[in-house]
């Protein structure tokens, strides 16, 4: 775990493995101010070092997965780390060790992001153009407005940093910011990067089409249904036709791992019988959500080969904790961009359309078409997305808090108005005069 704080950010050159199609260039990680940028090398090694913050172990299990799955009906805290049985049992204090690292390592993706972007254009050598350049900052911003996106989405009210932290000072004493004004840097982010990325299309790294799909999901989860369709639309083209990709190999932005620099997801979702720590299991909810003969279903759950359920979109395993794994976290797909537009249609009265979009992905998983209406069309969407991408990231905790959903649909396990935000953590609170608590119950 971390000991850095988004406030107090010490700025050392850390070398790790590169990835593989890069050779022998060595991402960095933390950058001392005025020594970085002195080549257009060494501006790309910084970028692939936000790249490299985004699979912090904290971030790659806790962060982007664990954490808003056991604050939901997806999945269970089945370990025995007391920081993550608090999210099991949605019962969340300031303290939380584990939330507050992942904080932390969010907001050193953020930081990073914030040296490339103010650096990158203090580079005088003559081969590296202003096109490369653009690219460079464009990947900084995509990266920095997808950390912005997952904090916001859980913790609501967050500081805003958009300079570099080079040095301590009152310059580090910043307050939260309002989820408008987030959203609004989010956006701005999004949309610079799909105009000045090089990349067109991805999976592993940040392109235009991975950007108009966070344009897109913003916009769903802002209630703009016109810009959402629009944006979706960009990003499949016309006639795409999801029953032709198959389950799961419809990525359109993920994080990736090499063997050499790879993630032990398995070794936290694994049973004890392949040497699993078991750290997460499926819900009784979400195992009962799909349909029967959904062929969705062999591809993210397994009832019967092991002495518990497990969930199986991780299913690379070497050896124990041994950090080799390959799998990819799916942060966004093209099934999510028909989803969205069977949203966004039905919540413009569209039904006929939006039900077109709908039975693309229930044809895909070999299940019967289904006609909505201004009666089903919320429930019948959310379920959809709920069983589509289980295990895949938060999705299901937003989608039913935004939808209204939450605290119906999750007072079983005890969800009430209490837990419609997480608090900050602590330590910051301590730190920063001029941060201010949620207000949450545990505060």
């Amino acid at each position: 775990m971390k000991t850095i704080n988004i406030y107090v950010l010490f700025l050392t050159t850390l070398l790790i493995f590169s990835c593989a199609d890069l050779e022998n260039l060595e991402p960095i990680n933390s950058i001392p101010s005025g020594t970085v940028f002195a080549s257009e090398a060494s501006a790309e090694a910084a970028v692939i070092g936000i790249y490299d913050e985004m699979q912090d172990p904290t971030l790659v299990f806790d962060g982007w997965l664990a954490l808003p799955q056991y604050f939901s009906d997806e999945a269970n805290a089945t370990g025995t780390f007391p920081t993550r049985l608090e999210f099991g049992n949605l019962n969340v204090f300031p303290a939380n060790t584990t939330m507050e690292a992942v904080f932390t390592d969010l907001y050193d993706v953020i930081n990073v992001a914030n040296n490339v972007i103010a650096g990158v254009p203090q580079v005088d050598e003559a081969s590296f153009t202003d096109a490369e350049k653009a690219d460079f900052m464009a990947q900084a911003k995509f990266l920095r407005a997808h950390c912005y996106l997952h904090l916001v989405t859980l913790w609501n009210e967050v500081p805003l940093v958009l300079t570099p932290t080079v040095e301590v000072g009152d310059n580090l004493f910043v307050a939260r910011n309002s989820v408008g004004e987030i959203y609004d840097q989010i956006i701005k982010d999004f949309t610079e990067a799909a105009n000045d990325l090089t990349a067109v299309t991805g999976p592993t790294f940040a392109s235009q089409q991975a950007a108009n799909a966070f344009l897109a999901r913003v916009a769903l989860y802002q209630g703009n249904w016109s810009e959402a369709i629009a944006k979706a639309e960009t990003v499949l083209g016309a006639g795409f036709d999801l029953t032709a990709v198959p389950f799961l190999e419809d990525q359109i932005y993920s994080l990736g791992f090499v063997s050499v620099d790879g993630n032990v997801l398995n070794f936290f979702y694994g049973s004890a019988d392949t040497g699993g720590r078991y750290s997460i299991g499926p819900s009784q909810t979400i195992i009962d959500a799909f349909e029967p003969d959904d062929l969705r279903f062999a591809q993210t759950l397994d009832l019967t080969s092991y002495s518990v359920p497990v969930g199986t979109k991780y299913p690379s395993f070497a050896a124990a904790n041994s950090g080799t794994a390959t799998d990819p976290i799916f942060f966004i797909r093209h099934a999510e961009m028909v989803l969205i537009l069977a949203e966004a249609e039905a919540e413009m009265g569209n039904y006929a359309t939006a039900s077109g979009y709908l039975n693309q992905v229930r044809t895909r998983a070999g299940l019967a078409d289904v006609t909505l209406d201004a009666n089903n069309y919320v429930d019948a969407i959310l379920q959809e997305r709920f069983v589509e991408f289980a295990f895949e990231g938060p999705q299901r905790l937003i989608d039913l808090r935004r939808k209204g959903k939450a605290e119906a649909v999750l007072a079983p396990i005890g969800y009430d108005a209490c837990d419609a935000v997480w608090p900050l953590p602590q330590r910051d609170i301590d730190r920063n005069i001029n941060l201010v608590q949620n207000t949450c119950c545990n505060c």
